[in-house]
């Protein structure tokens, strides 16, 4: 977001506005086929002309299998995706470049959260650049081109500190308040906190544990916002154990959300209720999970263990879990390995903590048996939630499937408008996935970070990320 702008963008309040294009377009041909027209005064950061092409060109390169992009599936609905994505070829993908200035996207059904895939996904790829760097482009500061607010500068995929630099190219840059921010990555909330209160940083995300104290000495300085993003634990179907229904079963009753957000996290973060984040859309008036619970209950999770223990022939169950190496996920584990213990004393939980990207690395590679991990969204349909259990799911780390919920997805792919039908389908994926435990919800995420009172104009918003260029 900080680097890059798309055909569209989010307005400070959140409120989705032209960004490379020059408005906001109609969709023609039954609501399928969007024509946008592109700005002229459109730069990338080494002074080159945004053009058609680096749109078309972003897009095909994230859907082509051989890239595995974990974003890929948010261009699921345009024409071709699904023979794109099974290996043909790439130009089959309903997106054209008729002009240097015009983008043609043609869907194989009408989307009504298409705008916010516009605005939150589809940004633009250099196209000689890409040439030149081939895979490794993108992946440092000198191998990465913006046409965004800023630029990024002195990073690597291995970087603990970088800056992002105003960029002389952007076409709003008089409105860019900021020249450089430096951003430095730290795991640990203590440390933050420190070098907040040190006054050697403006801003910082930290987590529960120090709140307490925080509250009382800098109260006005902390921003806790619930966030379209749940933590939810991954299982691998390949892993006998692990796949086990009703030991998933087991182990998602033995949870007391409500205890592991206001002890184990005390962040503000609430109990999931589902793997669909709570006030996104609402089903006849009411909020989406308004009855989809996750409760605690002892007697039912003992009961489903004794199945699970006759299904899988052994007595006593261990299960290992992969957790990232951060604060938040660090109090996860502890607290899963400890409830679970306590309800299910026949369960023993083996804690694996990991940098993340090696935790991801291993869901990718199914070199895991459980982990836990967190998704967000970028547009407001659960679609993008339910699809973490669907077996084309891009990141469908599980390779769980279920006939059931597989008709069911399909079926909300049918539903073309943002309306009750299409959600109450999606309610149904819903509540069956909390049954199955495909994936197994835990928790909805809210970040909380320090802020300088001297700093304006910088809102965390449900779905995205706080934007620096509007901030003052």
């Amino acid at each position: 977001m900080q680097t890059l702008e798309g055909l569209y963008t989010t307005s400070a309040n959140g409120k989705i506005i032209p960004g490379v294009a020059q408005k906001i377009v109609q969709p023609t041909q039954g609501n399928k086929v969007y024509t946008i027209k592109l700005k002229k005064n459109q730069k990338l950061s080494d002074g080159s002309q945004v053009t058609a092409s680096d749109f078309v060109n972003s897009v095909k390169r994230q859907v082509n299998p051989v890239t595995k992009s974990t974003r890929a599936n948010h261009f699921k609905d345009i024409a071709g995706y699904d023979a794109v994505y099974n290996k043909e070829n790439v130009n089959k993908l309903g997106i054209s470049a008729p002009d240097k200035y015009t983008v043609k996207i043609e869907l194989s059904h009408p989307v009504p959260y298409f705008n916010f895939i516009l605005a939150n996904q589809l940004y633009p790829i250099n196209s000689d650049k890409l040439k030149e760097y081939g895979s490794k482009y993108g992946q440092t500061a000198k191998t990465s081109v913006s046409n965004g607010a800023y630029t990024i500068k002195k990073w690597n995929q291995s970087s603990t500190t970088w800056e992002f630099v105003k960029n002389k190219y952007y076409a709003d840059a008089k409105n860019v308040h900021y020249d450089t921010i430096k951003a430095t990555q730290v795991t640990d909330a203590t440390l933050a906190s420190k070098q907040y209160l040190a006054k050697k940083v403006d801003e910082a995300e930290i987590s529960g544990g120090i709140l307490t104290d925080l509250k009382k000495s800098h109260a006005t300085d902390i921003k806790s916002t619930q966030k379209g993003r749940v933590a939810f634990i991954v299982w691998n179907a390949d892993d006998k154990t692990g796949s086990n229904t009703n030991l998933k079963r087991a182990l998602s009753l033995a949870i007391n959300r409500k205890e592991l957000t206001k002890s184990a996290l005390a962040d503000g973060s609430t109990p999931a209720k589902s793997i669909v984040p709570s006030g996104e859309v609402k089903v006849d008036g009411k909020d989406f999970n308004a009855n989809l619970p996750l409760p605690y209950n002892k007697a039912l999770a003992q009961k489903y263990l004794k199945q699970a223990q006759s299904e899988l022939n052994q007595q006593k169950i261990t299960i290992t879990l992969n957790t990232a190496d951060t604060d938040a996920y660090k109090a996860l584990g502890i607290y899963l390995k400890q409830s679970i213990e306590a309800t299910l004393p026949d369960v023993t939980i083996n804690l694996k903590q990991l940098p993340l990207n090696a935790e991801i690395s291993a869901f990718e590679s199914h070199d895991f048996q459980a982990g836990t991990l967190t998704w967000s969204t970028d547009y407001n349909d659960p679609i993008d939630f339910l699809d973490i259990a669907y077996s084309k799911g891009a990141i469908n780390f599980t390779n769980w499937t279920n006939s059931e919920y597989e008709k069911i997805i399909n079926k909300v792919s049918e539903q073309h408008e943002a309306n009750d039908a299409r959600y109450k389908l999606e309610q149904q994926a819903a509540k069956l996935n909390n049954d199955l435990n495909g994936v197994t919800p835990l928790y909805q995420v809210s970040n909380v970070h320090l802020l300088r009172s001297s700093v304006k104009n910088l809102d965390y918003p449900l779905i995205g990320y706080q934007n620096y260029k509007y901030a003052k």
